[in-house]
């Protein structure tokens, strides 16, 4: 089905492209706030990431998947935003819901928690590989971090949670 949403959205077809940039906005407006740690600036760089989709889509190759090209477009431009205002990746005190529900469960709330404690990166790839299953060389593709450096960060990020699961005891 995605393959067939990318195809029709190469050849034009608002819906299916509209479909495409729905199914992944919430994960690329996430990135981009824990980068920026601005919801304004968040919501600019995602939707500048969206207008290069808009121009480049009939050039998408497929030979990566949608949503690790769209998600390498929005790392990059977090990049680009940060670098054009000479700051570097730091902490971000606050942290957007990854899933929008209603009520969040108990266990959704204790996940937002202990992500807080991530590092901008750390935080990218946890939730690249688990909350969208990303493999590590599709991760390497949208960070352009090395494999190496990608299982490092996540078993630093693994670390730095279960640590303070046990001393917090949420």
């Amino acid at each position: 089905m995605p393959k067939e949403l990318v195809k029709k959205a190469r050849d034009g077809d608002i819906i299916a492209l509209n479909t495409l940039i729905d199914n992944h906005k919430e994960l690329a407006f996430s990135i981009a706030l824990k980068y920026l740690k601005n919801r304004d600036d968040a919501e600019d760089v995602v939707q500048n990431s969206f207008i290069i989709v808009l121009k480049a889509i009939k050039n998408f190759r497929n030979e990566a998947k949608f949503s690790t090209w769209l998600y390498k477009i929005v790392y990059h431009e977090c990049l680009r935003e940060l670098k054009s205002r000479n700051e570097t990746v730091g902490y971000l005190p606050q942290f957007l819901r990854i899933e929008s529900q209603e009520t969040p469960n108990e266990e959704t709330i204790i996940i937002e928690v202990l992500l807080k404690t991530l590092k901008p990166v750390e935080y990218s790839v946890i939730t690249l590989f688990y909350l969208k299953e990303k493999s590590i060389e599709e991760i390497a593709k949208i960070t352009s971090l090395s494999k190496a450096n990608i299982k490092v960060l996540l078993h630093r990020a693994r670390l730095k949670m279960r640590q303070a699961f046990n001393e917090k005891k949420v």
